[in-house]
């Protein structure tokens, strides 16, 4: 939540955008179920900020037996107990799938008219949960969640970044802020 706060804080469009969103569906009431789904606008923002901001920056796995992969004109062969680091960093932000990767994008995200997700140019090129058997159980949850809780925080209150301080992101287990985010917050109405 606090990458997409700072997303929200220094893309003052895109704040609006959600604000409009907010205002529009919501009509100054807490969210129900049938209203979190027509939030088109804070999903798309939520996953454009998962895709540059991923939770898990590195997803590890051991090879649990031998495997080959890849072409014949580039096999590569694995070995049992070769440990895998997927950098979802780099991959999310890679201009090999995404057109300008470095750039905040939402409407990379937003759903065509028959209510569709956009096709991604990979299938695998967008992980900010992992993926297959080892992927986050609690994915679904956490996207509700943070999509009650980005609603609420856009209906309620105005947030603005503090100037001058410096947001670096740091790899851990998690990807987070080296020095916090502070911002001044006061309430809308």
């Amino acid at each position: 939540m606090v990458w997409c706060m700072y997303i929200l804080m220094t893309h003052p469009d895109v704040y609006q955008d959600c604000c409009d969103e907010v205002d529009r569906v919501l009509h100054g009431q807490p969210p129900d179920n049938s209203q979190l789904s027509e939030l088109y606008i804070l999903e798309a923002v939520l996953q454009e900020t998962l895709r540059l901001y991923p939770p898990a920056p590195v997803i590890v796995r051991e090879c649990i037996r031998e495997h080959s992969i890849g072409t014949d004109e580039q096999r590569i062969h694995v070995p049992k107990g070769a440990t895998f680091l997927l950098n979802t960093y780099a991959l999310h932000r890679s201009d090999q799938y995404w057109q300008d990767p470095l750039t905040f994008c939402y409407k990379r995200w937003m759903r065509n008219a028959d209510g569709l997700k956009p096709k991604l140019s990979h299938p695998f090129c967008y992980l900010p949960f992992s993926v297959g058997n080892r992927n986050c159980i609690g994915q679904n949850f956490a996207m509700l969640e943070a999509k009650v809780m980005l609603a609420l925080f856009i209906q309620r209150l105005h947030f603005e970044i503090v100037p001058g301080q410096k947001v670096v992101p740091i790899m851990t287990i998690t990807m987070k802020t080296k020095y916090g985010l502070q911002a001044k917050v006061k309430r809308r109405f």
